[in-house]
């Protein structure tokens, strides 16, 4: 059985390019290496997936969905600012947050200048982060268990079918 190799810390400049970076190998100790190593990196992104897997609160009283937000076509860290650099003004938006007791339009306004401020990819992860989605987008993320202490991956419901039942008896 091969281990997998011990990493450097490694950094990116956009959050959603280091997800990729680790998501995209298919061994599960690297994954968690690659984990280690992006963790490492940037103190700021195993905060922001805590969030996004649920395991803390993060961004709240905000709508779900998609943030409407003009996506300008520029190219990947051609944005004005990324969420890294944003992470102050995104804490504010916490439950005991500087911004937790504005009016819901201040609130809302905050969030689309911060999605509007990042590059478009990154926008669509503040949504799914937000949403506490993270686990749809990138499900190899499971392996957080090791890394978030008392949190545990949620099981996955399958959905069952009922079948109706046929009367057949003649009347």
């Amino acid at each position: 059985m091969k281990m997998a190799q011990r990493l450097q810390p490694k950094k990116f400049k956009q959050i959603d390019e280091a997800l990729d970076w680790a998501c995209e190998v298919s061994d599960t100790d690297e994954l968690r290496e690659r984990v280690r190593a992006i963790s490492l990196g940037n103190s700021i992104l195993m905060r922001f997936v805590a969030w996004g897997v649920g395991y803390e609160q993060g961004p709240y009283n905000l709508p779900e969905g998609e943030t409407p937000y003009k996506d300008e076509g520029l190219p990947s860290n051609m944005a004005d600012t990324t969420i890294t650099q944003e992470f102050r003004r995104i804490l504010t938006l916490l439950p005991d947050g500087s911004a937790a007791k504005l009016p819901q339009w201040r609130r809302e306004e905050i969030w689309m200048q911060i999605c509007q401020g990042v590059h478009k990819k990154e926008a669509e992860l503040l949504d799914i982060v937000k949403d506490q989605r993270l686990l749809e987008v990138y499900p190899k993320l499971i392996i957080l268990e090791d890394f978030l202490t008392g949190w545990k991956a949620p099981e996955v419901k399958t959905k069952k079918s009922r079948k109706k039942s046929v009367n057949l008896s003649a009347e």
